[in-house]
């Protein structure tokens, strides 16, 4: 009986019914009647954007219940710093222009679209993909990156937390990527790592949704539609004939995120919340 807060980062399961891995029927209606049941036992519920917002209220839940509270990214932690680190002499990258997506490999993630415009790009010995993370495609992955000799693609493992920074450091630019079907207004951590870390950012997903707001309100870089290899090749290459632009990008992007996404800031937009649920749970009892 004691007043909680649900912070819903991913809405499930509308999420793997758009991409297709639920599609039973009774198991549809028994997830979808458990997150009723859950937005209704909640006091009050969170959200990380204004596009989750809209679609919990849209399913049942009055709007003064429901608080966009933006996620957050350590700024201490994933700051800019040396292009030319530790990271890169141990895995022999030199100075090549990397262009990187790190984190989970799975259904959600669009990873043909890297492969194709890394297609497009072989020409530029210079230019280096930088694949790092594990998950269910990282087999598919690695066969497509056979089967195409594609040279200038890099795979690596996941690596520990502690070296996160440095691989977006050794960045010129990072991506972040999403099938069409992922219709759900996601944001990726990795867009607002990648924003602090200092470096340009590329998104390729669903234009409606939220991440591309910040891309364009920040000024940080290019939110692109999904599947579309054409059109990310081409904001590759005006990154890499610009190197102002890319320090203005990734300037902004720093900026962008050290105002609205820092622990700080964030944690004490929790606080004034659970205050306000607190002193409203002692009226309601009185």
């Amino acid at each position: 009986r004691i007043p909680f807060i649900l912070n819903v980062q991913d809405l499930f399961p509308q999420n793997a019914i758009d991409l297709g891995i639920l599609k039973n029927r009774l198991l549809i209606r028994f997830f979808k009647g458990l997150e009723r049941f859950s937005y209704k036992r909640a006091n009050h519920i969170t959200v990380h954007s204004p596009g989750n917002q809209k679609y919990v209220i849209e399913n049942g839940v009055i709007s003064d219940k429901v608080t966009v509270l933006p996620n957050w990214v350590d700024t201490d932690f994933i700051r800019p710093g040396e292009r030319i680190n530790n990271f890169r002499k141990e895995h022999n990258l030199g100075d090549k222009f990397v262009i990187s997506f790190a984190g989970i490999l799975g259904y959600s993630q669009d990873l043909d679209v890297i492969l194709k415009s890394a297609k497009h790009l072989q020409q530029y010995k210079e230019i280096l993909f930088l694949i790092v993370g594990n998950g269910t495609k990282k087999i598919d992955l690695e066969k497509e990156v056979k089967i195409q000799a594609l040279t200038n693609i890099k795979l690596l493992p996941m690596q520990p937390r502690d070296r996160y920074p440095s691989i977006l450091r050794a960045s010129d630019i990072s991506l972040a990527t999403l099938r069409k079907e992922v219709i759900t207004p996601t944001v990726p951590s990795k867009i607002l790592s990648i924003m602090a870390s200092g470096r340009p950012v590329i998104i390729c997903m669903n234009l409606n949704g939220d991440a591309p707001r910040i891309i364009n309100e920040a000024r940080c870089g290019y939110a692109l539609p999904p599947e579309d290899s054409q059109k990310l090749t081409e904001a590759i290459l005006k990154l890499y004939h610009s190197p102002e632009l890319r320090e203005e990008f990734g300037r902004n992007g720093r900026d962008y995120c050290q105002h609205h996404f820092s622990l700080d800031k964030s944690a004490e937009r929790y606080v004034n919340l659970i205050r306000k649920i607190m002193i409203f749970d002692k009226v309601i009892k009185k």
